[in-house]
């Protein structure tokens, strides 16, 4: 455990997934950089922590950790996960590991908990009893700084100038700048600045049921000038890639009649602003964005059809928009006050396919639609998936692209339970009939896709292991095993290489191979004078046997020639090893780099 000299307020980072907010690695969460913010502001020494480096060291000392946190100033958690998922590069902090601190905690010391999964276990009836702990139900930021100004607990909401005074200071704070994912000069990062663009939804009179944002009440904007300036101040601090969050729907930005009107017509000239001023800083490297209601785009078609422009014009490709159709059943629709209806739904995906099916300089679409279920909402009936089922083959019927189709069941009190043997058909269904020839329309077997981001070996989850150097360094490259990465951004494709490459490089890959929702794939350009012979081995149309066969003709060559690659091309090589060269192996292999 590294000790810091002077006590400080620990900030545990325990990640944040809220429907309109990304804060689990890759992502740095925004509700956690305002924490840091108002220590800034108040010029508190503090610590910040990430919750799976607080878990690596409890692991390898938990005496050590336990002494040191008694000797902090206070403690700070953002807690957890209210969408259920499943992560590759990290975990939220659960329940019981929230337990566990507050128990490490000394008698007495100053600790706030907040986040969306504070206040859902606290409406659960977990009351933890300890002195001077306080569960912000509130904002935590705010909160905070009214115990640092009064010197007592007290739900606090900020006001417009503390959200940009705390968004401005913790974009430089420690929550970006020791960030574990931010880039350095020595290697790549994945961090992405998830940036707050406005709270809460324009459906707060009557919102889906199952969801938090309507609970947050009427939208309240940020100006695109106070977000260009935050991101700006983020770039100076290391970051590249940002993700606009915070939004319920990116086409209801300081949208029209919000409080008057059921669908609020959207206003292109704000979006087109901030998106522009973010673009036009030559900082930015990846730039995505979240959710879209497809109701207000189907109702408003024309400010619909600029915004839209404009976000193909703007954004990285691989840009999903996520619609919450939740059910295609008019039952459901009705019981839980959903946002569109099948038709809507369908006018909105026409649109964007309009535009946004044509493929960037990474190998994705530009722009494409995300599609979310939901089971056992109120209402449904075992006839509810048929009519999904019927929707989606009407979708692809017509030709039309969806980036990703998220299934998930209802979370929280008040919904029914859900017919599992029609859950489960639906699922497969729709996983065998329309995700899989999705996946093969999106991704076409030999097409390149740029700068993967590698993750994990031999499983796809990042583990504790995979930071130490037999991981990372480049003497595992081309060796037994399996590689798994993602490209950054929003809902990245999963990827997987039979070999080893080191984590955290990145890389482009030829497509390989399709799975239920990944894809395999092998390097493009690899060095023919250093390939191994489980990269070549993962080439289609080489296998095992020829690569043995390759590898053995290449070392007899070496041995009697004295050079380390003893032909003058590639071809040449296999013809050696009595094996044909077909074409299309040649975008696997670099040009020979002779070392004179």
């Amino acid at each position: 455990m590294v000790e810091p000299s002077e006590p400080t307020w620990l900030v545990l980072d325990g990640y944040e997934d809220e429907p309109a907010a990304f804060g689990v690695p890759p992502y740095v969460g925004f509700h956690i950089r305002y924490v840091c913010g108002v220590l800034e502001q108040h010029k508190i020494p503090y610590t910040y922590m990430t919750i799976d480096q607080f878990r690596q060291q409890k692991r390898q000392d938990p005496e050590g950790v336990n002494r040191w946190i008694s000797a902090q100033l206070g403690c700070i958690c953002i807690a957890g996960a209210v969408v259920p998922g499943k992560y590759l590069r990290g975990a939220p902090i659960s329940l019981r590991e929230t337990q566990e601190l507050i128990r490490s905690l000394p008698s007495g010391m100053p600790a706030l908990f907040g986040g969306w999964a504070i206040r859902g276990w606290k409406q659960q009836g977990w009351t933890p009893l300890r002195a001077n702990l306080f569960l912000a139900v509130q904002d935590t930021d705010a909160t905070l700084n009214h115990y640092l100004t009064k010197h007592e607990w007290k739900h606090q909401r900020r006001t417009a100038e503390q959200w940009t005074a705390w968004a401005h200071a913790g974009a430089t704070s420690q929550a970006v700048t020791l960030h574990p994912d931010l880039a350095t000069s020595e290697r790549p990062g994945p961090l992405t600045y998830e940036v707050e663009v406005y709270q809460g939804c324009v459906r707060y009179k009557r919102g889906c049921k199952f969801c938090i944002e309507p609970k947050k009440g009427v939208p309240i904007w940020r100006t695109p000038e106070d977000i260009i300036q935050e991101v700006k101040l983020a770039h100076d601090s290391g970051v590249e890639h940002v993700r606009l969050g915070g939004m319920t729907d990116t086409y209801t930005y300081m949208a029209e009649g919000v409080k008057e009107l059921e669908y609020p017509v959207p206003n292109p000239e704000p979006i087109a602003k901030l998106l522009h001023g973010l673009r036009d800083d030559e900082r930015l490297g990846i730039l995505h964005t979240d959710n879209g209601n497809p109701s207000i785009i189907a109702e408003n078609l024309e400010p619909s059809e600029a915004i839209t422009k404009t976000l193909v014009e703007t954004l990285s490709d691989g840009a999903v928009l996520s619609f919450g159709l939740e059910s295609a059943d008019p039952s459901v629709h009705e019981a839980n006050w959903l946002n569109c209806d099948p038709a809507q739904l369908k006018s909105a995906i026409r649109l964007i396919n309009q535009y946004g099916r044509e493929r960037g300089a990474r190998g994705l679409p530009k722009l494409l639609p995300g599609l979310n279920f939901i089971a056992g909402l109120n209402g449904e009936t075992k006839a509810t998936y048929g009519m999904n089922m019927d929707l989606l083959r009407e979708i692809r019927s017509e030709g039309l692209l969806l980036r990703r189709i998220n299934i998930r069941q209802v979370e929280g009190e008040g919904f029914q339970e859900i017919p599992s043997d029609a859950f489960t058909a639906f699922k497969t269904e729709c996983r065998e009939e329309i995700d899989r020839p999705l996946l093969e329309e999106l991704f076409p077997l030999g097409e390149t896709l740029r700068d993967i981001h590698w993750e994990a070996h031999d499983g796809r989850t990042r583990l504790p292991a995979h930071h130490e150097k037999q991981h990372t360094e480049q003497a595992v490259r081309g060796k037994a095993g399996i590689t798994f990465g993602r490209q950054i951004g929003a809902y990245p494709i999963l990827i997987g290489v039979k070999y080893k490459i080191p984590l955290e490089t990145q890389s482009d890959i030829i497509i390989t191979g399709h799975g239920a929702r990944s894809l395999t794939g092998v390097e493009r350009g690899l060095n023919p004078t250093s390939i191994t012979e489980k990269q070549l081995a993962a080439i289609p149309g080489i296998g095992d046997k020829t690569a043995w066969g390759l590898i053995s003709a290449r070392v007899r060559s070496q041995r009697k020639k004295g050079d380390p690659f003893p032909y003058e091309s590639v071809e040449e090589w296999f013809k050696t090893a009595k094996t044909p060269y077909l074409e299309a192996f040649e975008p696997f292999f670099s040009e020979i780099m002779r070392v004179e």
